[in-house]
């Protein structure tokens, strides 16, 4: 398995996770990480069961910016035909 390929299961992985806070909070982690910067959520920093899931979600949100910025420059390094021509299994006739 190449590099790219386990960076893309991590992502994926990472997207599931994040999910789980989107639906029980009712919004997108992007939505979510833009409010927590600008400091929108500080009536939740004294309820500790929130404070706590906020901070796993903020650091799983970042953890995924950070793949989908390696996953960029990979992408960006190479042209994205010949990314896929590396990944397809051979053909046997």
């Amino acid at each position: 398995m190449s590099s790219i390929q386990i960076l893309l299961q991590d992502m994926y992985r990472l997207e599931n996770d994040l999910s789980r806070f989107e639906l029980k909070f009712g919004v997108k982690s992007q939505d979510f990480y833009k409010a927590m910067m600008a400091g929108e959520l500080e009536e939740f920093d004294d309820l500790d069961d929130y404070r706590m899931e906020f901070m796993e979600w903020l650091a799983l949100y970042e953890t995924w910016l950070s793949f989908r910025e390696k996953y960029r420059h990979v992408i960006e390094r190479q042209p994205i035909a010949i990314q896929i021509k590396t990944h397809l299994e051979p053909v046997y006739a």
